[in-house]
């Protein structure tokens, strides 16, 4: 094996774990879509979320929390800790993720973030 396989063989595990780093920084929604995210929301359920997302709160990181806080007060499976995996706010879907790998959808109203069960 020559040097210069060798370096590379060493070097694209390290790219490929700098790589990863930058997954959260993709996950960032801008300025527009937080805007047309506000400007569905009825007008209670807007100043809501405009008065939490404050202090580098973003619009969907206060939405997902808002959808977790209604799903504890009635959960399926009662002392799992969730996390919002993913949020698609134009069709009204959920997916909450449980510490063992196992993911959950839950529908939501776009108007007034209330559960759809």
């Amino acid at each position: 094996m020559t040097l210069t396989r060798f370096l590379i063989a060493c070097a694209a595990p390290i790219a490929l774990s700098l790589s990863v780093l930058s997954a959260p920084a993709l996950a960032q929604t801008s300025p527009a879509f937080e805007r047309a995210i506000l400007g569905e929301l009825d007008p209670a359920t807007r100043a809501d979320v405009q008065k939490r997302a404050t202090g580098g709160n973003r619009v969907h990181e206060v939405i997902g929390t808002i959808l977790l806080n209604k799903y504890h007060a009635d959960p399926k499976h009662p002392g799992e800790a969730l996390t919002v995996v993913a949020l698609d706010f134009a069709r009204g879907v959920a997916v909450l993720g449980t510490d063992h790998r196992t993911y959950q959808i839950i529908r939501f109203n776009t108007k007034t973030l209330n559960l759809l069960r």
